[in-house]
């Protein structure tokens, strides 16, 4: 069986229960599709595995070696839940779990992309690092909080760092290149030939006479599912989406389906959306064969930093909530001295960082260690989402609390008695695992480029 597969659970009754839903009112145009695009013209999205000619193979089954790895690949997949992993055909991902970690339930610390990338950058809760703000009208923003991060130790133990993004979001202004050697933005298109690229670069400078063999850490963000979404053909073909809704540039808009105004188009968008997870997954195959070369010596995390509303409780999108369909990512770790068939109840995007200098054989004393011991816990501007035990998942929305049972209510749609005196406990145990951290000071003006590039993504008016 797959590695997130419910045997009973088909893809129509994954989406069948995500009903109708309309809410937060913002539509959401794609990302620029070229790779450091120049000017404020923004082009639509490209089909997601446009790149791709052919399938790329499923990565083989290797042996785990014992022994620190040599390189590290960190690939996040923005706004993928983890439950469409279970529902959309992902023989890539699958491939990759099955020879490594998989944590059955991992949660971002955040709902949307910047306080979750740096809680993976410096190992923190969003109570730490502090970077907790709202996604409203602002083109001035708080750079990155004066905590290391992970390109920033590596850095300083020799390894080469590169990093590939295609969320405008993060650029240069607040601080996500510190590190790095390079900071490039890239389509998810093109984001397997840019990896390729590099990896025929550290064989060519390995083979240079006298020099020694080099360490590299990559990181690589791809745009995976976030609105507007435009599948490739094949993958409209397999869900039956009719080419009409895809005719903007900007591709579907998640703002049509909040609003709900055409027939159909709530569940044109699910379906849509795990169309694009399947495309993801073509191109995580091509990102496997890219690095195949040295694919024996690198540690393989493959992480989201947040999930995406379909219609549950009416609402589409990544906005204010902490709900599970936003907390609960895909978590998959695979390489040297990972064991294959490895499993984890849990697990935080906050301690990839030190599982990544762990699997190196780097030390680095990180605020969240891996395997993160405490409850796990999500921030969204002010509300608070606490999971003790595997099972008990508390929300706090000021001082109301929600209590929600993971056993009976996978999906924390629907709110029961009970758990309030273990989530009470451990919010408090949470607190004082985890150091508040300074309030932000200081903020910078974002360019042009940069405040294009969120407008398109739908975080600016």
């Amino acid at each position: 069986m797959p590695w997130f597969r419910l045997p009973s659970l088909s893809l129509t009754l994954v989406l069948a229960a995500s009903l109708v839903g309309c809410g937060l009112g913002k539509d959401e145009p794609s990302e620029p599709s070229s790779a450091e695009a120049d000017g404020p013209g923004i082009p639509g999205p490209e089909p997601a595995a446009a790149a791709s000619q052919a399938p790329a193979p499923v990565i083989p089954e290797r042996r785990s070696r014992s022994g620190p790895a040599r390189h590290a690949l960190v690939i996040l997949v923005d706004t993928l839940r983890a439950d469409a992993v279970q529902a959309a055909n992902t023989p890539q991902l699958d491939a990759l779990a099955a020879r490594g970690l998989v944590a059955e339930r991992a949660w971002s610390t955040s709902t949307w992309t910047v306080p979750a990338v740096i809680s993976l950058f410096t190992g923190s809760f969003v109570r730490t690092h502090g970077w907790d703000l709202p996604t409203g009208d602002m083109e001035k923003r708080p750079a990155l909080p004066a905590l290391p991060t992970l390109a920033e130790v590596l850095q300083r133990e020799g390894f080469s760092t590169q990093g590939l993004y295609a969320n405008g979001y993060l650029a240069h202004e607040l601080g996500f290149h510190r590190g790095f050697d390079e900071w490039r933005r890239c389509s998810d298109s093109r984001m397997a030939r840019e990896v390729g690229e590099r990896v025929e670069g550290w064989q060519l400078a390995d083979e240079q006479p006298g020099v020694e063999a080099g360490r590299h850490f990559l990181y690589v963000h791809l745009l995976g599912g976030h609105s507007g979404l435009r599948p490739s053909e094949s993958a409209r073909g397999r869900y039956e989406l009719e080419q009409a809704w895809f005719e903007e540039r900007t591709g579907l808009l998640i703002g049509r389906a909040k609003r709900g105004r055409e027939e159909g188009v709530r569940d044109a968008y699910r379906r849509a959306y795990h169309a694009v997870v399947e495309d993801v997954d073509s191109i995580l195959g091509e990102i496997f064969a890219a690095v195949e070369p040295v694919l024996d010596d690198t540690l393989v995390v493959v992480v989201s930093d947040h999930g995406e509303e379909l219609g549950e409780l009416d609402v589409f999108g990544h906005g204010w909530s902490v709900a599970e369909a936003l907390t609960h990512v895909p978590f998959v770790a695979a390489g040297p001295g990972i064991e294959p068939g490895s499993r984890r109840a849990t697990a935080s995007l906050a301690e990839v960082g030190d599982l990544v200098t762990d699997g190196l054989g780097v030390d680095h004393d990180w605020p969240v260690q891996s395997p993160w011991q405490g409850p796990l816990a999500a921030e969204r501007h002010g509300k608070q989402a606490i999971l003790v035990g595997g099972r008990w998942k508390g929300t706090w929305h000021g001082e109301d609390l929600a209590t929600y049972d993971l056993q009976s209510d996978a999906a924390a749609l629907r709110p029961v008695p009970g758990g309030t005196e273990q989530l009470e406990r451990g919010l408090e145990r949470w607190r004082e695992l985890v150091p508040e951290g300074q309030p932000l000071s200081g903020s910078v003006e974002l360019d042009q480029r940069t405040v294009d590039a969120i407008r398109a993504l739908g975080y600016i008016d």
